[in-house]
């Protein structure tokens, strides 16, 4: 009886996630005929269904506009205002919060610039400020992802970090959930925004992505199969937890130093405008790293690079010398494309309010296994900053 029993939930679970998704498709109402066509199951199936998701809140009935004789058929759609999930990446210089609606769409966003310490009451106020700039309800938020700099555990503690020292030993996630009375998820940002990047980014089709990102310092992770490769201390990527490991010869403490300019950025947007002295520090640059991406490509063999290096306008004044140099330290011939992110400086925030979908799926929508809407949540206006 067990087993008939959970055949039929699977199958009623499996019916309720078609219809949502069918409705959440749709820019418009859809009647029951139009659903049944649409998802191959018979009419009293669908309105079965639509009984199931009206009283979970994640449908409403409406009547559809329709011009003639007769009386018009009832339509559904998807609420999708009626619930809020939340992301927010919190940094040693601020925080950036996202805030989607139930289908994955972005409805609010905010930076904050942190004056003074870096706290949870700075992610907070960052969250709340969000909601409040497009006048969302707060009280709609179903569930919150967190991305930190450093080595996060697997409950949402930062173990290590130099970015954020104050918070190291901190059970984030435990202390969050309390003051926010919602589930939330903690994770690197970097292995975030590599997330991001393979489900609806640069890395988009890929299930094998490597992603680097230089800034103020040099940062990789890895998706493998389409799922953050964290490994069993949760250290995979952290290359600079190696001793005496430097990716430059003036790297300072894991900060890179550049000469020709006073930071990578514009050290980009010289070399992209033709500035000789910029060319030549990023060849070098390209050179001094490249055994070491090399090392992670011939562990890893991924399908693709995804770099994030600044104005994705001027990245090509890096992935060009960082690829032959690559390629220079090859035996093989095969080797991955190089290519720029195309999310951004948002990709670790984008990535906190996915994972916070993949989590807590089930405790957002009432519907087992409904898919995270990524295509939506990566479907933003792609930064150049």
């Amino acid at each position: 009886m067990d087993t008939v029993r959970g055949a039929a939930q699977a199958e009623r679970s499996a019916n309720q996630v078609a219809c949502l998704r069918s409705l959440a498709d749709a820019d418009t109402a859809r009647t029951v005929g139009a659903l049944s066509a649409d998802t191959g199951l018979s009419r009293p199936t669908v309105h079965a269904v639509l009984d199931d998701l009206v009283d979970l809140g994640l449908v409403e009935s409406t009547s559809p506009a329709i011009a003639g004789p007769g009386r018009p058929a009832k339509a559904f759609r998807f609420a999708r205002e009626s619930g809020l999930v939340a992301g927010v990446d919190l940094g040693p210089r601020g925080a950036r919060a996202v805030i989607c609606d139930l289908s994955g769409q972005r409805v609010g966003y905010t930076e904050l610039a942190s004056e003074g310490a870096v706290d949870l009451a700075l992610l907070q106020r960052t969250l709340y400020a969000a909601a409040d700039e497009s006048s969302l309800d707060p009280k709609l938020i179903r569930a919150v992802g967190v991305g930190l700099p450093g080595v996060v555990e697997a409950d949402g503690s930062l173990r290590v970090s130099l970015a954020l020292p104050d918070l190291v030993g901190v059970p984030v996630a435990e202390v969050l959930s309390a003051e926010l009375d919602r589930p939330v998820a903690v994770d690197n940002d970097i292995k975030l925004a590599a997330l991001a990047e393979q489900r609806g980014g640069a890395g988009r089709g890929y299930s094998d992505v490597v992603y680097l990102q230089i800034g103020h310092r040099l940062s990789v992770s890895i998706v493998l199969n389409g799922v953050i490769r964290q490994g069993r201390h949760r250290l995979a990527g952290e290359l600079g937890g190696q001793r005496g490991m430097r990716w430059t010869r003036n790297a300072q403490r894991g900060q890179l130093v550049w000469s020709s300019h006073s930071t990578g950025a514009a050290v980009l947007k010289a070399a992209a405008a033709g500035d000789a002295d910029a060319q030549a520090e990023l060849e070098d640059f390209c050179d001094q790293i490249a055994g070491r991406v090399t090392t992670v490509l011939l562990v890893v063999d991924p399908e693709v690079v995804v770099v994030r290096c600044g104005p994705t306008q001027y990245s090509d004044a890096l992935l060009r010398p960082l690829a032959a140099a690559v390629r220079k330290q090859l035996v093989f011939p095969e080797h991955p494309p190089f290519v720029a992110s195309a999310l951004g400086r948002e990709a670790v925030v984008l990535g906190a309010v996915g994972t916070a979908f993949d989590r807590y799926s089930s405790g957002i929508y009432g519907v087992h296994d409904y898919p995270s809407p990524w295509h939506r949540i990566t479907n933003v206006e792609r930064t150049t900053k």
